[in-house]
């Protein structure tokens, strides 16, 4: 009867399994950076982590010294302490530049990202981008089993545009 347990747990841990695998990663660079600042104005921290490459993810968990602090400290502002900040794209325009069949560089070529803060119970205005104006960093994303995935870390990347829009 155990046995009879064990193997339909089984069964139904497979296929959760396997769409947890499938929202890993996406089909084209572009697809990787859409899906980003989907889950960045979401606040959906899963879908975000789905888009870093799982190694780069891994390295800044297990890593000490100056990365380890700066990453608790960007985890801690942007997870853990109540969320206080939105950010939403509108109009978005990527431009990629392919550098061989496996590393490809992302730009936000295009739209906006409006940056609010919560005060006092209240989302106001905090900054704002014009990316067909202001140049943001483009984002370097590599292909890894089939699959598209950025290099920087989520908190990083969100870091700079919360950065660039108090500019």
């Amino acid at each position: 009867m155990a046995e009879r347990g064990a193997f339909f747990a089984l069964i139904i841990c497979i296929p959760l399994v396997c769409l947890a695998a499938a929202g890993c990663g996406q089909a084209t660079p572009e697809q990787t950076v859409y899906k980003f600042l989907g889950a960045v104005q979401a606040h959906d921290i899963t879908a975000m982590r789905s888009c870093v490459n799982p190694e780069a993810l891994s390295k800044a968990a297990g890593g000490d010294g100056e990365l380890a602090r700066q990453w608790e400290e960007l985890h801690r502002k942007y997870l853990v302490e109540p969320v206080n900040w939105r950010m939403e794209f509108e109009g978005i325009r990527l431009e990629s530049s392919y550098l061989d069949r496996d590393r490809a560089l992302v730009r936000l070529a295009g739209g906006r990202c409006e940056l609010y803060n919560l005060k006092e119970g209240t989302w106001a205005a905090a900054g704002e981008i014009d990316f067909s104006t202001q140049d943001f960093v483009p984002l370097y994303v590599v292909m890894k089993d089939g699959r598209w995935y950025m290099e920087a870390l989520d908190l990083y990347v969100v870091f700079g545009l919360e950065s660039m829009a108090r500019l």
